[in-house]
């Protein structure tokens, strides 16, 4: 389905975004009831959970036929898909978690500094375990060197 407008393309993915926002969101509130014991809203929450992320499917399916809503690159087969996993990844891990700690270092926030520098290390594991995937897919190393790499990593 090519042939979208770029106003109607910006609003699908301001759409996307929104549901997909959601599903975090809902399933965080859903974490918060269970915790209290609302045992009937967590319920709720993870249903209706679900039902965005359906949504965000939808929206998702359209959207790729353009473009990925996220780092404006094609979406495709496994390979291509990987490769752009491994760029966003490369970007959160080596730009915008460090970016944000050194910020939160410099306005002397230590526990938001030591959440960045954590967040920054969980976006370096991820890209090991794109990496290793990538290159399995691409006929280098063996499944078994992912998979160790994947359990020794965050």
């Amino acid at each position: 389905m090519t042939g979208l407008t770029e106003e109607l393309f910006e609003q699908l993915r301001a759409a996307f975004v929104a549901e997909a926002s959601t599903v975090v969101r809902f399933r965080y509130f859903a974490q918060i009831a269970e915790i209290e014991g609302s045992l009937e809203a967590a319920r709720l929450f993870t249903e209706l959970a679900e039902s965005a992320a359906c949504v965000a499917h939808g929206h998702l399916d359209i959207l790729q036929t353009v473009t990925d809503p996220a780092t404006d690159r094609p979406i495709d087969d496994t390979e291509l898909n990987l490769a752009d996993a491994v760029s966003s990844e490369m970007e959160a891990a080596t730009a915008v978690y460090p970016a944000l700690g050194r910020e939160a270092q410099a306005e002397g926030l230590a526990d938001l500094t030591s959440w960045f520098e954590t967040l920054t290390a969980l976006k370096q594991a991820h890209l090991v375990k794109l990496t290793a995937a990538r290159e399995v897919l691409l006929g280098g190393a063996p499944a078994a060197a992912v998979q160790d790499k994947s359990t020794s990593e965050g």
